[in-house]
């Protein structure tokens, strides 16, 4: 096996359209990463940028749109071809970043789950189907010519990362830099807050916003995802942190990929 054998590809897609989304995503999967396959070696794993016009897709929720605007329903079709193409390389994942817009105890009535299945595992797919019929024939093939393997959609490889309420309630989870953070930008108005959650860290998938929890905000997502990020104290909560990276778990093929990073310079 050849050192370039060892990397894989993952694809971030998140409906995160602030300046730091796609980054902060990226720097919470890599965490997750570590609790699935410690000491994987994240330099041979390739965070591929989503290319600008999927992006636009993903954002303002067009992901799950109805189809009745002709605008909308052309950029969720280009966001699904989009994946297909992805899922039908070996080696390369996706990670799909939405919220899931209620409180842990409410997940199961969380529409953009329902959506997530229905709009977009379900229809992936058809897609591939539509696009083989489509495909424009290259030559004639003479008697016995064999046809050539179809690419597999790797389904399994579309994993569905998703907090509840919102990212805040996993990012919040970063109790020290948190604290850092209240006390330098704005005096320390909410440290007693955050830091009492260091023993309570279950409250905060609770929380109905958790962004508008703390002075923070939003503002310092990326600091609170890149400094310092728990991920096994979030994991240890067994909630939507720990959802996600289970499903992620689940995934056999991950987890081999992630395994052959390991001892590689």
């Amino acid at each position: 096996m050849t050192p370039e054998d060892t990397r894989l590809s993952i694809v971030i897609l998140t409906e995160d359209s602030g300046r730091d989304g796609r980054a902060t995503v990226e720097a919470l999967v890599g965490r997750m990463l570590e609790v699935v396959v410690p000491g994987y070696g994240r330099h041979r794993v390739d965070f591929l940028p989503s290319e600008p016009m999927e992006e636009e897709a993903m954002r303002g929720n067009v992901w799950k749109t109805d189809g009745k605007n002709p605008r909308e329903h052309e950029r969720r079709v280009r966001l699904l071809k989009y994946i297909a193409r992805k899922l039908l390389s070996p080696g390369t994942f996706v990670i799909f970043h939405i919220d899931g817009d209620r409180p842990w105890a409410e997940r199961d009535t969380s529409e953009n789950i329902a959506k997530f299945d229905r709009k977009v595992l379900m229809q992936l797919p058809q897609v591939v189907d539509r696009g083989r019929a489509n495909a424009p024939r290259t030559r004639l093939r003479t008697k016995g010519d064999a046809e050539p393997p179809a690419p597999v959609l790797q389904i399994e490889h579309l994993l569905l990362v998703c907090p509840f309420r919102s990212i805040e309630a996993w990012l919040y989870q970063n109790v020290r830099r948190a604290s850092e953070i209240c006390r330098r930008e704005h005096g320390g108005r909410h440290v007693g807050d955050i830091e009492a959650w260091e023993g309570k860290r279950a409250e905060l998938d609770e929380l109905p916003a958790p962004d508008q929890a703390l002075c923070l905000k939003k503002a310092h997502n990326m600091e609170l995802a890149s400094r310092g990020f728990p991920a096994q104290l979030a994991y240890d909560v067994r909630k939507s942190f720990a959802e996600s990276v289970d499903r992620m778990g689940r995934c056999g093929a991950l987890r081999a990929a992630l395994e052959r990073t390991r001892g590689w310079e």
